[in-house]
């Protein structure tokens, strides 16, 4: 490899495909000299990786990686003033894993997001009546984040009043784990969620009073098998990170990071509004070419042979999703928009097998909903002249846009 291709430099990670390519072809799982760990690049043996969960465990957490792990500081200022935060689902192995995932699951069946269809419909519509008479938007302002918050606050039951705070709380949790932030951005972080967290705790003080129909509720009044709850600490972990934050920072990355490709190559536009059906693939296309969690760790349970490469116990793998899912071996013609792709699901976006991830229902139809209306009520897409061009926040795990200023003319409904 080059000496200025590194995953850590931000410059790489605002378009990491050129880098993603020369590892396929050169070394498909390598190791980053500078941190240690093995970036799994090409399809076949990342499938092969997440395959095998119990060999390559998911309990990683990505904030004890940075250089001085989780400060000592950062711990007092949650036990202190809140709860320290467990591993989420996506971050945790059995028996945890087992408890948590088996209740997240009876949240995000498919019939239950086929209810709360028409609801999301209805949010991304009230969203685009928002702009008025404007042709002219800060689209991820204005759109791609507030649908996705709208729709899980109001699955979870929070009032939409607050969700003006949940912006700021949300970055709080998702920033550290990008491996890219200063100690002091981390403590100021971990500030942020102790304030959320107090906020959780005030509506499940209000919940355990008078119980709603909502996934709160649902949460508090849940038991397992054996008829225990979930502690408090649990609960908090489980509405802020399993709920809050992965239910809206990747959707959002999704939304905006589709309407980015759709002003980069518009031709897909023309074709979903002739035939509506191929919404759902470009809804899984969009997944595939920028998806929204770049990669996820795995740690070697014991000494292991992945491709050509001998693992020992203990090693780390950053499975590289945006990397496998432009792999030519599996995906022809990979880094454009294929509406008749074969399979069009068969990529590795939310995962595959025990850790798949559990609200992918629930984001593939927020990305379809979006879509059809922002397709339908909208036209002419097109970057906003004299204004910042889209960069990607610098990230070893997401793939979020900073803003996409966005020209536009009004469709009449």
């Amino acid at each position: 490899m080059q000496n200025s291709d590194d995953l850590m430099d931000p410059a790489v990670q605002e378009c990491p495909y050129g880098y993603y390519a020369r590892l396929r072809a050169q070394a498909p799982v390598y190791r980053m000299p500078n941190t240690g760990f093995h970036l799994v690049t090409g399809f076949d043996v990342a499938r092969e990786a997440i395959r095998q969960p119990d060999l390559f465990l998911s309990g990683v957490s990505p904030m004890a990686l940075a250089d001085d792990g989780i400060p000592q500081e950062i711990i007092d200022i949650y036990t202190s003033g809140g709860w320290l935060p467990l591993a989420s689902c996506s971050t945790s192995d059995p028996p945890r894993h087992t408890r948590i995932r088996r209740f997240l699951e009876g949240l995000f069946t498919a019939e239950r997001v086929r209810r709360a269809t028409p609801m999301i419909d209805k949010v991304a519509a009230e969203l685009i009546a928002g702009f008025g008479e404007r042709t002219q938007v800060a689209f991820v302002q204005d759109f791609a984040h507030p649908l996705p918050m709208y729709v899980i606050a109001d699955l979870i039951g929070v009032p939409r009043g607050d969700i003006a705070r949940f912006k700021a709380w949300s970055d709080a949790i998702v920033e550290p784990f990008s491996l890219m932030v200063t100690r002091e951005r981390r403590i100021e972080c971990a500030k942020l969620v102790v304030e959320m967290q107090q906020y959780f705790a005030e509506m499940i003080a209000e919940r355990r009073r008078e119980p709603r129909d909502d996934m709160l509720t649902e949460a508090i009044q849940h038991r397992d098998t054996d008829g225990s709850a979930f502690d408090m600490q649990e609960l908090i972990t489980i509405l802020t990170i399993d709920l809050l934050a992965s239910g809206n920072e990747t959707t959002t990355a999704a939304i905006s990071s589709g309407m980015k490709l759709l002003l980069e190559d518009p031709a897909p536009i023309a074709a979903v509004r002739q035939n509506p059906r191929l919404l759902e693939n470009l809804a899984e296309e969009i997944l595939r070419l920028e998806s929204p969690a770049q990669g996820m760790f795995r740690r070697c349970a014991a000494s292991a042979r992945l491709g050509d490469v001998e693992l020992a116990e203990g090693e780390l793998l950053s499975i590289r999703f945006g990397a496998a899912n432009r792999d030519p071996g599996q995906f022809p013609d990979p880094d454009r928009i294929d509406l008749h792709r074969r399979k069009p699901g068969n990529h590795l976006a939310f995962g595959v097998g025990r850790h798949v991830c559990v609200g992918a229902a629930l984001a593939r139809q927020e990305l379809i909903s979006a879509f059809r209306a922002l397709l339908d009520r909208l036209d002419d897409f097109r970057p906003a002249p004299d204004m910042p061009a889209p960069r990607y926040l610098p990230s070893f795990f997401g793939r979020n846009l900073d803003e996409l200023h966005l020209c536009f003319s009004h469709r009449k409904v």
